[in-house]
């Protein structure tokens, strides 16, 4: 298990769109990040456009990614 800088805050914004989201954390950076990427694509629009939410995840995504 590898650990990575996460918030609590972001933990909150993630919940309601993946289960299990502290489970995923301890596997570690990248898997999590995948699992975060399924969460994205799950809430994009019927043509994979962009919505509220996969916009949301996204950033959620990109700072993790840079706070790591």
């Amino acid at each position: 298990m590898a650990n990575f800088i996460i918030t609590k805050e972001q933990i909150e914004q993630i919940r309601p769109y993946m289960e299990d989201v502290e489970e995923k954390i301890k596997l570690g950076l990248e898997p999590f990040l995948i699992e975060l990427n399924y969460a994205i694509v799950g809430e994009l629009g019927d043509d994979y456009e962009t919505t509220s939410s996969s916009d949301k995840l996204q950033k959620i995504y990109d700072d993790i990614l840079n706070q790591n």
